[in-house]
């Protein structure tokens, strides 16, 4: 094989190799290109379990219900921006914004439930992060505003916050809701006695707990707040 004819094999085969590269890369960016395409996702919750039963919507419309793994499709979704609204009962709503531009994008979202929000009160509260407890209990009362165990937690808060006829108020409107429990009682009767200076509503809610619930040393500090009382007089 003459040198000229061993060079235009050579550029031959240069030629091939370039076009076949040219044409690969023309078709990974012919599957990027797309009109619309499934978007795939999953919901967790904030323990990074899935969320079943979400129901979603996209730009205003109904969209998919996500499994019993947290998984849910958006068929042919259309390619570019787009607002996602994510809802359960017990659940904070979740609204994102997203860009659509790869077919193989995953979206995953994050819910917050309602005891999640409670969870993350009482930790904080733990912890003396006083503002970060009234933030979670701000967000827990937007879902559930006369829940019991809120206003305890709410009441929980004012106390520790020296805000103590607040704590009286959360603890009243449990009360008023029906829920005339022990621990309420006995709250209540720790504030009006040690805080606010008042004998008497102690004395009424000590009576109270009694009624509720045996307990020989709230009977012993009972007798001695009526002898004070009497005393007094």
């Amino acid at each position: 094989m003459s040198r000229s004819t061993g060079f235009a094999c050579f550029a031959s085969a240069l030629v091939t190799a370039l076009l076949t590269v040219s044409c690969a890369s023309q078709k990974a960016r012919d599957g990027l290109a797309f009109d619309a395409a499934p978007l795939f996702g999953m919901v967790y919750d904030e323990e990074n379990q899935p969320c079943a039963g979400v129901r979603l919507s996209v730009d205003g419309s109904e969209g998919p219900l996500s499994d019993l793994r947290g998984r849910f499709v958006v068929p042919d979704l259309a390619r570019g921006e787009h607002r996602l609204v994510a809802r359960k009962d017990g659940y904070e709503d979740l609204a994102v914004s997203l860009v659509f531009l790869n077919r193989t994008d995953v979206l995953h979202l994050r819910m917050t439930s309602f005891d999640q929000l409670l969870g993350m009160a009482q930790e904080a509260l733990r912890d003396a992060r006083f503002s970060d407890a009234e933030a979670s209990l701000l967000r827990a009362e937007r879902l559930d505003p006369s829940d019991a165990v809120l206003r305890y937690l709410f009441a929980l808060h004012a106390y520790k916050t020296g805000q103590f006829s607040a704590a009286v108020g959360h603890l009243a409107a449990i009360m008023s809701a029906g829920g005339k429990q022990p621990a309420v009682l006995l709250f209540l009767a720790d504030i009006y006695e040690q805080n606010l200076g008042d004998r008497a509503k102690a004395i009424e809610n000590l009576e109270a707990y009694l009624v509720l619930r045996g307990d020989p040393d709230v009977e012993q500090r009972l007798e001695v707040l009526r002898e004070q009382q009497r005393t007094a007089k």
